[in-house]
């Protein structure tokens, strides 16, 4: 690995615009390490047959892709401040202490990327240490070429037990503008044709990345995509409790009401083709991204198929008392992913890699209690959480 990560960091300064290098760390587990200006997180993957693991071109979910298990590979950058994105806010992953207890990220081997800006704008920025960190990550699991695995899953689906109920899952991606994209197969969301029907597979295989740099505790991640709980939670169960109907990708951030409205219905209109009794509905992010979920819970609901929705919750100003950023009578099955204003007890780490100071000016290792929202994934709305609670 580590010449591996040597060789990367060479080839990066080779070509110093728009990046003037990287400083790449190898965090054990449960180091007490704090990662700020966290971009993004994604798992080793590599393709035994030469296909790209993150594939612009053709289809994944075909054939064997090899995974490195318990490494994440993170990209840190402090994007230029004249040119920082609207919403963006500190996005943190504590290695050890109270926050860890919050994402997966603790028991993991990371491969910490801390880019340095050069010249040119934000948007290619982070263009760059996007391909960079997927290139890296596919990198790093090619020694799994010449390994035996450890394991081996197979994802696939008969026609199903037509007694059980048919569910699907509805993943929403964020489509807000340049540094709010998520990625289908290299295409910013709103220009991929969502809602669409893909192969549940395919989510789990490599074919949506990120990159969008809000809200850090209601972002996904690369790596949610690849290990997606929901999509394999319903593979799980498929002829089980239930018949796993497929997946639909839809956008969020519509920007017109009327835009919103015909969203919703499309999105429903994909899950009727699929014959679904039932979908989990997932949500990126904030803002406007949970009224075009509930509008999608309204659509579905009307067409005659059942919904539960995945939300996070924010504090009202003037009751203190947590609230939803948007509602609808017919969204009656909803899964909290927690309060995004809570606060996170201080914690003094040894060492912080990405950037010593925060965004709000704070000295990161003292920065006192941090609110959830400001540590990747803690919220998220996808349904990949580290804490949670079950009925029988």
């Amino acid at each position: 690995m580590a010449w591996q990560l040597a060789t990367f960091s060479a080839g990066l300064l080779r070509e110093p615009e728009p990046l003037q290098g990287v400083n790449i760390e190898i965090v054990r587990h449960g180091e007490p390490v704090r990662l700020t200006h966290v971009l993004d997180a994604v798992e080793p993957r590599v393709r035994p047959d030469g296909r790209a693991a993150f594939p612009t071109e053709g289809k994944a979910g075909e054939g064997r892709t090899n995974r490195l298990d318990g490494v994440v590979v993170f990209s840190c950058l402090d994007f230029l401040e004249e040119e920082r994105p609207l919403h963006e806010q500190e996005s943190i992953v504590d290695l050890a202490g109270p926050g860890a207890e919050f994402t997966p990220f603790a028991r993991e081997t990371c491969v910490v990327l801390t880019f340095r800006p050069g010249e040119g704008g934000n948007q290619d920025l982070e263009a760059r240490a996007r391909r960079e960190t997927l290139a890296l990550a596919e990198r790093l699991a090619e020694p799994t070429l010449e390994a035996e695995p450890a394991r081996v899953e197979t994802f696939a689906m008969d026609a199903g037990d037509r007694s059980l109920p048919r569910v699907a899952a509805m993943i929403q991606l964020s489509d807000l503008g340049p540094l709010y994209y998520q990625f289908v197969y290299g295409t910013p969301a709103g220009q991929a044709g969502l809602p669409r029907i893909v192969d549940p597979a395919e989510l789990l295989d490599g074919a949506v990345t990120c990159g969008e740099y809000h809200w850090a505790a209601m972002r996904n991640p690369t790596i949610f995509f690849q290990r997606n709980a929901l999509v394999r939670s319903l593979y799980a169960e498929h002829g089980k409790r239930l018949s796993f109907a497929g997946l639909v990708l839809m956008r969020g951030y519509e920007q017109s009401a009327d835009d919103k409205q015909r969203a919703a219905e499309a999105a429903a209109a994909r899950a009727q083709e699929l014959g679904a009794d039932g979908v989990v509905i997932t949500t990126d992010a904030g803002g406007n991204s949970h009224t075009d979920v509930m509008l999608t819970c309204r659509a579905c609901e009307r067409a005659g198929i059942r919904t539960t929705v995945i939300l996070a919750e924010e504090t009202d100003p003037e009751s203190t008392r947590p609230i939803l950023t948007d509602w609808v009578p017919e969204a009656d099955s909803i899964v909290s992913t927690g309060n995004l204003e809570e606060l996170v007890e201080e914690w003094k780490p040894e060492r912080v890699l990405g950037g010593d100071t925060l965004l709000d000016g704070t000295v990161a290792a003292n920065a006192g209690p941090i609110p959830v929202r400001n540590y990747l994934g803690a919220a998220n709305q996808m349904g990949q959480l580290t804490l949670g609670a079950r009925t029988e």
